[in-house]
């Protein structure tokens, strides 16, 4: 039996669009209702009132028909325009299963990518710099595996010691520290935020080694 999820507003408590679970993947897939929905809701009542539920969940409002069709009304001008749509015209001729083949080729990216990604956790922290409400720092992380690494970004505070982070960046040669890697992004993981929030009634968590 296939299992159907459903687009909700925590604001207006309406539900829209739907997509579906099969036993084969995913599928059954309502995309334009989809698309109208979430862009109407994220402009009406906010995109941190859009969630995910499935069929299971009935604490929603449902629309009544003239409710409905007033929806329909009000998004009649918001129309997923992409290039999606100008691939799906484009080799409209081809069987499903072509198709699927056909988006992967189309979509894939071919040029090199010198970033790397690793996630780990703060070890410890070495201020190189400070002005102008940004810190320039090092630290030494241990990922998921065990490695260690020697990374060094710029950044308007230092990361928590001891905490877990997502890390992008470009392996470079530093004059001082050696290979390190330069940090584009770091971001903490979804549990460490909400770690973060509890931590903030314990005192000052952030630590530098000398």
């Amino acid at each position: 039996m296939p299992t159907y999820y459903y687009f909700t507003c925590l604001k207006c408590r309406t539900r829209g669009g739907v997509f579906g679970e099969q036993a084969w993947g995913w599928g059954n897939f309502d995309m334009i209702e989809s698309f109208k929905y979430l862009a109407h809701h994220i402009r009406t009542c906010g995109e941190d009132s859009i969630r995910v539920i499935s069929e299971d969940v009935d604490d929603y409002v449902d629309q009544l028909h003239g409710e409905y069709n007033t929806f329909l009304e009000q998004t009649k001008h918001i129309f997923p325009h992409s290039k999606d749509w100008e691939f799906l015209d484009r080799w409209k001729t081809l069987k499903v299963e072509e198709m699927k083949l056909k988006w992967v080729e189309e979509n894939r990216i071919m040029h090199p990518d010198d970033r790397m990604k690793i996630c780990g956790v703060i070890d410890a922290v070495d201020i190189l710099k400070e002005g102008a409400g940004r810190v320039s720092f090092s630290a030494s992380v241990t990922d998921d595996d065990g490695k260690e690494w020697k990374i060094v970004a710029d950044m308007r505070e230092l990361p928590i010691l001891k905490h877990s982070y997502i890390i992008i960046g470009v392996m470079q040669e530093h004059s001082i520290l050696g290979e390190v890697i330069e940090v584009y992004k770091m971001i903490p993981r979804v549990a460490v935020q909400e770690e973060r929030g509890n931590d903030h009634d314990s005192g000052d968590n952030r630590a530098i080694t000398d």
